[in-house]
């Protein structure tokens, strides 16, 4: 599965190329959109192989990161400065879920799918719907109250989200808060406008309205833009994507020149020929696509009388090719419509003939039983009474004989005789276990959970604490460990990865909600939707067959590429268009086109024909209520095999390689590793999210003052008192951070100005992106501060939020000595000197960087990537961040029973 190595790809990494080593462009002044954030840093790899460190100042981004960045670039110009959450597809829906009622929408909640509402608020955002104007429509057409009431709830979802106290951003709103910044204020249009020099954008056939206008509105008036597309594969149209955007470049830019990539690098003549003959009618713009492979097999045609025969013909002729064509599982993928709701008889066929395969598309997370497991406990510890929906969805099983719970058959027979599995913790106490005579271990996780239940009608915590706390009071996840590193139990690392998932779900909850209550985390779970909830962890480097639907599959390659379920019902001209939850008037939205849903699923099948490499096989359905779709006939049967036919080998050299990455790094995970692996694994390379801390929140807004006030340093302005003042409010803007550190961070960042003269000659970068590039390892990062001291030395500073001594505990000088490694070619004379500033006592630290100590952080940064390739994470038992002022780490009862194991030599 890799990314396919063609001309649009490569039209991008050798014009960026190009501009810098021919046109002799700052790379700072180049800007670069993709689609996704794995596109951009699949680009960001190749070139850096041409261009080094460069890379790191360029702007290669996703449209959304990019409008980000501009948003915080220019806080003064709106009203929510440069502290905002953004808020991803998962976000925005909890968020709104919490929320609709308060849009006007009670009277009519019973009626509206908030799914479909989100949709609609999103359309509207990337139309620059002017929510006056369409509530004025919906007045004048007469709608009912129902819909009146869902347009008037647009401009109440906007005021929320806008908020100056507590901004939150979704992903419609970042494009189109920045496209009205440029329109709105000509001195950001302008600096906008020479910030940059050239603009390329990839994957121009997926933008949306709005990021066509943004995109326009920067490059003019000099137009040094090139896009990169192909109408063939628009495919996210009923996401506000329009294909009109790349059909209509040529009008809108008429001095553009059109370059033609024709030549297909991947596949055979006959695939080719298939993808290429279905889809040349359909095109705006002409093209012969062709291929210098050579030939190899017609594509298979596959065909069964119901979905059952069509899985068992599917999955002997994966048993055929494994066994006589020298592919292996690993070479095959199966692509659908949607993995969810076709692949169950097919999954069924795959594990009856004992067929490794991975899933993805499935949104499986919350059926998986360590996860339901979870649940119930949380709901035994926070004393709630299920409904008979929950305790359907989440007592299909026995939760006494589960692997979470882990207790012994005589315990289990127990309990099933003297417990209420509704309310387990309420069917016992102490003596009455002691009576049931059960052993000591069951006793104790029994009797922990009952006290953790205590503890949360006294005292309780918010959710995300809650889950670490079940998770000691059980020991479940010490004994996943467990089985995970001494027994190498991959089923076990599959639910620690799942259980790493889960919390960031409670997470994103917490977040969007400010709610600890596990009523309301179990009422978003329910109505969370399936696409939007993700999938359960699956096995990494299996030889496995693949189950993918094709919008996953889109930009990958594959040796053998099985389409699956093609009917005439799943795929056809004649689908109907995505209805929004009310009408959204032409007049009123930037694209005036018609979106047509059957073009797009037409262009889906031709992505899904064109990610074979050797083999490619379509299976359909011919039977009683199912047809095959009209797409085979448009290709033609004469175009196609039997399955019995093919007799083609693959050659050794022609199986699918699974793709290798450098690991990518912050500068904080590389110090997280330095104080325990073990942590880091499970924060960093697990991405276990933990509860934000008191010092976490004020740190954010110490940084963001920092820079704000370096910046105008910079530019040179004279800063006073009131700057000061108007700097910390920017930051201090909610009524906790305004109570607890307004003032004192008033006082502390003016005393800290009026320090400057003794150590600051000139600032000469702020906020400096970096790349520490070394073997397979990456070390991202931005350096707070680099200036010209008192003795005109360049000298990088890093700031804390905090005092002078505890900086003993943060291997500050390893940090600041990789600034160094990475930034040292960036400035002629080199960097002569480290150092660090703690802000709350306003004391400057130096560090050495002699050519020894460099070395040996080189060394030591080598060591920590060969120690992560090879998967080492040993526990740094009573280290600086077992115990600390502000409590435990996160994960120290895995630790502590993980010890208590070394100790007695188990």
């Amino acid at each position: 599965m890799r990314a396919q190595e063609t001309g649009k790809t490569r039209v991008l990494v050798e014009k960026v190329l190009y501009l810098i080593e021919k046109r002799d462009l700052d790379p700072n002044r180049i800007l670069v959109s993709t689609f996704t954030i794995k596109a951009a840093e699949e680009l960001k790899d190749r070139l850096r192989v041409k261009l080094g460190d460069k890379v790191e100042s360029m702007q290669i981004s996703t449209i959304h990161s990019f409008c980000n960045k501009m948003l915080k670039t220019f806080p003064e110009y709106h009203n929510f400065g440069n502290v905002f959450n953004v808020l991803d597809d998962l976000d925005q829906f909890i968020y709104v879920t919490k929320n609709y009622w308060s849009y006007g929408l009670r009277e009519f909640a019973s009626d509206i799918d908030v799914d479909k509402l989100t949709n609609f608020y999103n359309k509207c955002t990337e139309n620059d719907i002017n929510s006056s104007k369409f509530v004025k429509y919906h007045k004048k057409i007469g709608s009912s109250e129902r819909n009146l009431a869902i347009a008037k709830s647009y401009e109440i979802y906007l005021g929320n989200l806008l908020n100056p106290n507590d901004t939150r951003l979704d992903f419609g709103l970042l494009q189109r808060e920045f496209y009205h910044l440029l329109l709105k204020n000509n001195d950001v249009l302008k600096i906008v406008r020479e910030m940059y020099d050239y603009i390329l954008i990839d994957e121009y056939q997926d933008t949306n309205p709005i990021q066509d206008s943004i995109f326009k509105l920067i490059s003019e008036p000099k137009y040094n833009i090139t896009v990169v597309g192909d109408e063939d594969q628009s495919l996210y149209g009923f996401r506000g994507a329009s294909v009109e955007n790349f059909r209509t470049f040529l009008e809108r830019y008429p001095a553009a020149r059109k370059l033609e990539l024709e030549e297909n690098f991947r596949s055979t003549k006959e695939i080719v020929a298939c993808f290429d003959n279905f889809m040349k009618p359909h095109r705006k713009f002409e093209k012969q696509i062709f291929t210098k492979n050579a030939e190899f097999s017609k594509p298979i045609l596959i065909t069964g009388e119901d979905s059952q025969e069509e899985a068992r013909n599917i999955v002997r002729w994966i048993n055929e090719l494994v066994k006589h064509n020298n592919v292996k599982y690993e070479d095959i993928a199966i692509l659908f419509k949607s993995v969810r709701l076709h692949s169950s008889d097919i999954i069924h066929e795959l594990e009856s003939n004992n067929i490794p395969f991975l899933t993805t598309g499935d949104s499986s997370l919350l059926t998986q039983d360590e996860i339901k497991n979870l649940i119930i406990l949380m709901l035994y510890v926070n004393s709630y009474k299920p409904n008979d929906y929950q305790k359907n969805w989440l007592f299909d099983h026995n939760i006494l004989e589960s692997d979470f719970l882990g207790m012994d058959e005589d315990t289990i027979s127990k309990l099933n005789e003297n417990v209420d599995i509704y309310d387990l913790l309420e069917s016992f106490d102490y003596d009455k276990l002691q009576r049931l005579n059960i052993s000591a271990k069951d006793f104790e996780i029994l009797i922990n959970l009952r006290n953790l239940k205590k503890q949360q009608s006294r005292n309780p915590v918010g959710q995300l604490r809650l889950f670490y706390k079940i998770l000691d009071a059980t020991k479940y996840h010490y004994r996943l460990f467990k089985r995970l590193l001494q027994e190498h139990d991959e089923n076990a690392g599959i639910k620690i990865k799942n259980l790493s998932k889960f919390s960031n779900v409670i997470h994103k909850f917490e977040e969007n909600t400010h709610s600890k209550e596990f009523k309301s985390l179990l009422y978003h779970l329910g109505r969370i939707p399936e696409r939007k909830m993700g999938d359960a962890a699956s096995f990494e480097d299996l030889d496995a067959v693949k189950l993918m639907t094709i919008h996953q599959a889109k930009g990958l390659e594959f040796p053998v590429v099985i389409m699956a379920g093609v009917t005439n019902r799943r795929y056809n001209r004649n689908q109907r268009d995505d209805d929004f939850i009310i009408e959204i008037p032409k007049e009123l939205m930037f694209d005036k086109h018609e979106f047509d849903r059957g073009e797009e699923i037409q262009r889906t099948f031709y992505v899904g024909l064109s990610r074979a490499r050797k083999i490619l096989a379509i299976s359909t359905i011919d039977g009683e209520g199912s047809n095959p779709s009209k797409f085979i006939d448009d290709i033609g049967q004469d175009s196609f095999i039997d399955r019995h036919l093919f007799d083609k080998k693959l050659a050794d050299n022609e199986h699918y390689v699974p793709p290798k990455e450098k690991t990518k790094l912050s500068y904080s995970a590389v110090s997280s590793y330095i104080d325990c692996p073990f942590r880091f694994y499970l924060r960093d390379y697990l991405e276990f999210q933990t509860p934000t801390d008191y010092y976490q929140a004020y740190g954010v807004i110490v940084h963001n003052s920092l820079k704000k006030l370096h910046i105008l340093i910079k530019e040179g302005k004279e800063v006073s008192i009131q700057d000061i003042i108007d700097i910390v409010d920017l930051y201090c803007k909610d009524d906790d951070s305004r109570k607890n550190w307004r003032d004192e961070l008033i006082t502390d960042l003016w005393n800290y100005y009026e320090k400057i003269p003794e150590f600051i000659k000139e600032v000469v970068d702020v906020e400096l992106p970096f790349s520490y590039i070394d073997s397979d390892l990456v070390v991202n990062g931005q350096v707070d501060l680099v200036i010209k001291n008192k003795s005109e030395e360049i000298e990088i500073i890093d700031y804390k939020s905090r005092y002078k001594e505890g900086l003993h505990r943060m291997n500050v000088d390893i940090q600041l000595r990789i600034y160094n490694i990475a930034l040292n070619n960036k400035y002629t004379a080199g960097i002569k000197a480290v150092s660090a500033y703690t802000f709350k006592d306003n004391q400057q630290t130096k560090f050495t960087n002699t050519e020894e100590d460099l070395e040996k952080t080189k060394e030591l940064i080598k060591s920590i990537s060969d120690s992560i390739e090879k998967k080492q994470f040993k526990r740094n038992w009573h280290g600086s961040f077992c115990e600390t002022k502000t409590g435990k780490c996160d994960f120290y009862h895995i630790c502590y029973q993980l010890e208590e194991d070394v100790q007695n030599g188990k």
